[in-house]
């Protein structure tokens, strides 16, 4: 059995393990206790991380041969669904740059957790019209909202 080490987190886990050393030198040992935890998580993540990726069709289990097809209101619904979580990501995400905007002004280190809720909501909102975009187009219609060219000369 041979196990695919990810280097990200191996880094990741070092830094760590280097902050706990400061922090023990420093005298700040709950500090220290985190850092350590930290850097061991990173170190079980960078030797687990890949199992779940392709375990099933590698171990024989049985598959699904083709996916069923979608019902047309299911996939309609769910368009809508996304449609709307991508515009309430986008809300947030412009709230939190005014957010960010407004500390930076008033107290400049808060500013940059302000910018980080801006930048999660907007990660969020792409992950949303990722998804929508691998939803099956509407049947026998194409996709509606993309109006199509006239075949007639215009008069």
């Amino acid at each position: 059995m041979s196990t695919t080490v990810q280097w990200r987190y191996v880094v990741l886990g070092l830094g760590f393990l280097a902050l706990a050393g400061v922090r023990a030198a420093q005298g700040a040992w709950v500090w220290m206790a985190i850092f350590v935890l930290a850097g061991v998580a990173n170190a079980w993540l960078a030797l687990q991380g890949d199992r779940g990726e392709g375990s099933s069709a590698a171990s024989g289990a049985p598959t699904e041969a083709e996916p069923h097809e979608a019902e047309p209101h299911e996939v309609e619904r769910e368009r809508a669904r996304c449609l709307t979580a991508q515009r309430q990501w986008q809300v947030l995400g412009f709230t939190g740059a005014l957010l960010a905007a407004g500390l930076l002004l008033l107290e400049p280190p808060l500013a940059v957790l302000g910018g980080l809720v801006a930048l999660f909501a907007l990660f969020r909102a792409r992950r949303v019209r990722r998804y929508a975009a691998t939803l099956p187009r509407r049947p026998g219609t194409g996709d509606a909202s993309v109006p199509r060219p006239s075949a007639e000369p215009a008069a």
